[in-house]
């Protein structure tokens, strides 16, 4: 999700690509075709230092003994993704907004994508409101 919301606002076009059944795809760029590869920059936040993660996300912090699987990112067979700038999305996404609709794994995300920005901005004055099952931030 990340990775799309980042390239739509670098603003590259991407197709649904099972919509495109026996047609050539517009772009050269598929970003369903892809391997996880080793990453040591990663991970982009720590999640121990992130006000909005809930405990049961924090896997760490749960007690998973080991990190490796936060040494990965995602790449495309078919072009490179540019690495995540917190600073620069705000900017881009200034006046905006986002909403996550879905289960815990949409959750998930959107407190990955908040730590991240967090991360890039650690003094950025925000405000966080949890009322039942929405967050607002």
């Amino acid at each position: 999700m990340l990775l799309l919301l980042q390239e739509a606002m670098a603003g590259h076009q991407y197709y649904n690509v099972s919509r495109l059944k026996g047609r050539k795809q517009a772009r050269s760029c598929n970003l369903f075709q892809g391997r996880w590869v080793a990453d040591t920059s990663y991970p982009l936040y720590d999640s121990s230092g992130c006000p909005f993660i809930d405990a049961e996300f924090d896997c760490q912090g749960y007690g998973r003994p080991d990190s490796q699987y936060l040494k990965f990112s995602w790449q495309p067979d078919s072009c490179s993704i540019p690495r995540f700038n917190g600073a620069d999305f705000l900017a881009r996404w200034r006046g905006k907004k986002i909403m996550f609709v879905g289960d815990s794994l949409s959750l998930n995300m959107w407190e990955s994508l908040a730590c991240m920005i967090h991360a890039a901005v650690p003094n950025a004055k925000t405000t966080f409101t949890k009322r039942n099952s929405v967050t607002f931030v």
